[in-house]
């Protein structure tokens, strides 16, 4: 086990032994890659399906599997996905010199760039943006290469509900088209937005209509996240109050990014042979909302009188699930019409404050529900 200053790692993967349980899901994931399957995984955002796609990736797969992850989420258009993917085969390949001239020989459509690696010195062979003319092309020339592969690639594109927004009109039926005929080449798509990935999966009117397997990710369950975090407290020499990890899994609703933050945290509070306890709840919760009180600050400025008081009752009755519309909602919080209660959350989504649950909105950001409470 690889020592780290503090073993709560927050937003990456680094090791299996700092990686907390998903045994099921893991098992269910390398059984529908090896069955030839391409897999949508959905859940909520912060819940770990990254960090599941890379612990898979890293640990369970047969040698005979290439892999490769990219993140979509910032992308706007098909020409800056695909220059990540580009990227990322390039990474993979280059420090393998037959692999690599196999490749140059059929990406032709782009030129690529050297750099160096500020750790290892070593080159590294890379794509520019720039270079990236012809989309479409380029596209079919990377699925080509990994056809052409000696191994099964598998492919794994984040966010990947983020198509539906690109600038072009045909990105799903392009993708579609290029995808279905390929025979080692898998794919798993994840994301966060539900209703809008059900939307390309399950729409008969889409391309993607049936085209995967579905995979829902929810909470690590509690009682193996405690212990996950009192063996890691072991290892360091510190102990920690189950209660303590129960209340913070009850306030963050199970969610592992923020699960992760807090327990990151109640880390620092207790050096080797210390204790963590019950009292330090309160500590911990303000430590982490004050982090981000002037980014909080100025994302509530930014909202209209309306959003700001449907929000702020949205953090009153956190951490309950909310029908905003409802009679009783609005009648309790003097909210006037359901109309205008539409409008707000509207805004609200449209700047990705809340997020859509099959007609139930939920805070995307669980840190904000509580600097609203408190401040």
């Amino acid at each position: 086990m690889k020592p780290l200053s503090n073993p709560f790692v927050i937003g990456k993967y680094v090791d299996k032994d700092y990686f907390c349980d998903r045994i099921k899901e893991s098992e269910l994931l390398v059984h529908h890659i090896v069955n030839g399957r391409n897999v949508t995984i959905m859940s909520e955002r912060r819940l770990g399906k990254t960090g599941l796609i890379e612990h898979v990736f890293a640990n369970s797969l047969p040698d005979d599997y290439e892999t490769f992850l990219i993140d979509i989420y910032t992308c706007k258009n098909l020409r800056e996905m695909v220059y990540l993917l580009a990227n990322e085969v390039f990474k993979k390949i280059s420090k393998k010199q037959p692999l690599l001239e196999r490749l140059l020989s059929i990406v032709r459509s782009l030129k690529t760039t050297v750099s160096y690696n500020t750790v290892t010195g070593q080159p590294e062979l890379g794509v520019g943006l720039g270079e990236i003319h012809q989309p479409e092309i380029t596209l079919e020339e990377i699925l080509s290469y990994l056809e052409m592969s000696d191994k099964v690639c598998v492919v794994a594109i984040d966010e990947f509900q983020k198509i539906a927004s690109f600038e072009e009109d045909n990105v799903e039926a392009l993708l579609r088209t290029k995808i279905q005929h390929l025979k080692k080449t898998q794919f798993v798509f994840a994301g966060s937005e539900r209703h809008l990935l059900e939307g390309i999966f399950s729409n008969p009117s889409r391309p993607f209509y049936n085209s995967v397997v579905f995979m829902q990710l929810l909470s690590i369950d509690k009682s193996a996240y405690t212990s996950f975090c009192q063996r890691l407290f072991s290892i360091y020499d510190k102990t920690i109050s189950e209660t303590l990890i129960s209340r913070l899994y009850d306030c963050f609703q199970g969610v592992t990014w923020y699960l992760q933050l807090s327990m990151n945290e109640a880390f620092t509070m207790a050096e080797r042979g210390g204790y963590v306890g019950d009292d330090a709840y309160e500590q911990i919760l303000n430590h982490m909302v004050d982090s981000k009180r002037f980014t909080f600050e100025d994302r509530y400025a930014s909202l209209t009188e309306k959003q700001k008081t449907v929000l702020q009752a949205v953090a009153t009755e956190y951490p309950k699930a909310l029908t905003l519309t409802s009679q009783d909602f609005i009648t309790k919080y003097n909210l006037k019409t359901a109309s205008s209660v539409q409008t707000a959350v509207k805004g609200l989504m449209e700047k990705g404050i809340l997020n859509d649950n099959h007609g139930t909105k939920h805070p995307t950001d669980l840190l904000f529900m509580l600097w609203l409470k408190k401040y």
